[in-house]
């Protein structure tokens, strides 16, 4: 087996764990670091020692762990730097020394973890702009994009969190919008597509017969687009989703609107910054949503792709009245 069909075998082996409906209650919002044992500690660009590593961490040298995986040929974890959360590659776990971080949501206090405060508050445009970028969603589900709230009442929307995030509290609100900061969807679309970016169709055809259709679906998904992608990964389906998160905690009553609000601008801008315009970010939306679940997209993915068009050209439309450059700070 050559070190491409390992590296493949590997991250199609821990879709197997890691991939089911990802909920508050499945996914601690923790951010694991690690710090290099050894004098020094080869890293690789693939799971495996066959070829030269591309670099060395120094004893010492604190590193991001995104992902860790056991095969044949050990453990493995994929690291990236501390300071600009660039991708370094796969190191020996044995080689590290593990911390987790816990978040203040993921600490049982219901605090809010750390996130931006507003310099001052935001005008009434930024403010419709942050909600436009929840639009495709909160259309779908008739939701007022004229108000932070998600409308509905309490009840109601408590148990829709429930059903579909596993949140039944504060602390499980908090610590789902901290997961989404601390990684979300994208760390797996990432992992996914970096782990079959060099696999022929011949080797992905043979690792995808081992999984699941939902499983096998998201592979397809992070591979057909992680290079287009690149380091926007499906930054726009995480994002927009935690500002529908807030929306329905406000109305849940898990959270004040005064907490939500710099949470989020904070996710309006990370969406500005990242796509250049509503049309990037909405396609980009759509195929995380497509990744997430292949069962959703067979339901209403023809009704999201038609309500996304619709506020695309639509002339009165926030996405048309919102310039995408209108300024959020």
């Amino acid at each position: 087996m050559t070190a491409v069909s390992r590296t493949l075998a590997s991250v199609l082996a821990s879709v197997l764990v890691s991939l089911p409906f990802f909920t508050a209650a499945s996914l601690a919002a923790q951010e694991e670091r690690g710090t290099v044992k050894a004098d020094s500690l080869p890293v690789y660009s693939e799971m495996s020692s066959d070829n030269d590593p591309v670099t060395t961490l120094p004893h010492g040298t604190s590193v991001r762990i995104t992902l860790s995986i056991t095969n044949g040929g050990g453990s493995w974890c994929s690291v990236s730097s501390i300071d600009t959360s660039e991708k370094l590659g796969y190191v020996r776990c044995d080689g590290l020394d593990r911390q987790n971080a816990p978040s203040t949501a993921a600490s049982g206090g219901g605090v809010l973890s750390p996130s931006p405060t507003l310099s001052h508050p935001p005008s009434r445009e930024q403010k419709a702009w942050a909600i436009a970028a929840s639009a495709i969603l909160g259309t779908h589900n008739h939701e007022p994009l004229t108000t932070l709230a998600s409308g509905g009442n309490a009840q109601g929307t408590r148990k829709m969190i429930r059903d579909w995030w596993g949140i039944s509290s504060r602390d499980d609100l908090l610590a789902a919008l901290s997961w989404i900061e601390q990684g979300g969807h994208r760390s797996l679309f990432t992992a996914l597509g970096e782990g079959t970016a060099k696999a022929s169709p011949e080797q992905l055809k043979e690792g995808l017969a081992h999984l699941d259709a939902e499983k096998a679906n998201s592979v397809r998904v992070a591979h057909r687009y992680y290079e287009k992608f690149s380091t926007q990964s499906i930054i726009g389906w995480d994002f927009a989703r935690y500002i529908n998160l807030c929306r329905w905690g406000i109305t849940a009553g898990y959270l004040s609107e005064d907490e939500a609000w710099p949470r989020v601008m904070y996710a309006a801008s990370v969406l500005q910054q990242t796509f250049s315009s509503w049309r990037d970010f909405s396609e980009n939306y759509l195929v995380g949503r497509e990744f997430w679940s292949l069962r959703q997209t067979n339901i209403d993915g023809a009704a999201m792709h038609s309500i996304s068009q619709r506020l695309l050209n639509d002339p009165s439309s926030p996405w048309n009245r919102l310039p995408w450059s209108l300024p959020l700070n």
